[in-house]
């Protein structure tokens, strides 16, 4: 098996719920013969730069999800926009979204950085967690309803919004320290090649947006785009000014944030 399709396959078996964690353990020994150990977790190294490419995976298959849902079974936008959000949330085994929660009760609480990384530690979901993956969630799915008005648009931004928000996450895994001594997050932010590995992980979001570009329009691509990275760019910078860096926890919530900032915006937009 190709060394660069084994890499992305075992970057797919970590941050989506697909079966592939037999296959991703498989792959994980023939890298690294200690591979599973939390405390060397080499196997992860390099990784980060396969993210948009995840991205690709989970977008095709909402867009699947979307087609069965509106041409297929006929679904009412009311009821499209929600069952989608739950697939969009599954598929990634609510990864990013436990890392939202966990560094909105950190950073909410308002207390020196040091502080805000114990609560972001603490596996208990606490107020300001669970407002915001409320929040979040609700956003994405209203703004999913209102968009399932125009299908083009919203298949458009099922495709393109989960690999321009982890192109964001790279974006943070490069671009700031990770804080934290130990954590699985470090060997994606040690192993980064900034700036080297963005203009990697950003070819295949620009050829797919390219090939989108042929079913719509260029200005409905270049405000998915926009959107994304602008939420997504910004809400890293917002992260990392609390607690002077990023953690596993904030990545994740930076996907979120760029996901439901962007799907918001579209909304918005649209009804001008």
């Amino acid at each position: 098996m190709n060394g660069v399709f084994k890499r992305f396959l075992l970057t797919l078996s970590y941050v989506t719920s697909l079966p592939l964690k037999s296959l991703g353990a498989e792959i994980a020994r023939s890298i690294d013969e200690n591979a599973g150990d939390p405390d060397e977790p080499s196997h992860l190294q390099g990784l980060a730069k396969y993210l948009p490419c995840a991205g690709l995976v989970i977008g095709a298959v909402l867009l699947v999800a979307a087609i069965a849902l509106l041409n297929q079974l006929g679904a009412p936008p009311v009821m499209c926009g929600p069952i989608l959000c739950i697939t969009w949330l599954c598929l990634t085994g609510g990864l990013h979204f436990d890392g939202l929660m966990d560094a909105a009760d950190g950073i909410f609480s308002h207390r020196n950085p040091e502080r805000m990384l114990e609560i972001m530690q603490d596996s208990r979901v606490g107020n300001f967690g669970a407002m915001a993956g409320m929040s979040v969630f609700l956003v994405k799915a209203t703004a999913l309803i209102g968009l399932c008005s125009q299908p083009l648009l919203m298949f458009a931004s099922l495709i393109l919004i989960p690999i321009w928000s982890r192109w964001c996450e790279l974006y943070a895994i490069g671009r700031f320290p990770y804080v934290r001594e130990h954590g699985k997050g470090k060997i994606w932010h040690t192993s980064t090649r900034f700036p080297n590995d963005l203009f990697l992980g950003m070819i295949v979001p620009v050829v797919v947006s390219a090939i989108v570009a042929h079913c719509t329009d260029l200005s409905t691509i270049f405000r998915i785009v926009a959107f994304t990275l602008l939420v997504g760019i910004l809400s890293s910078h917002w992260l990392a000014s609390h607690i002077k860096g990023q953690t596993g926890d904030t990545y994740g919530a930076v996907v979120e944030l760029s996901e439901a900032g962007c799907l918001l915006l579209l909304a918005v937009s649209m009804s001008r």
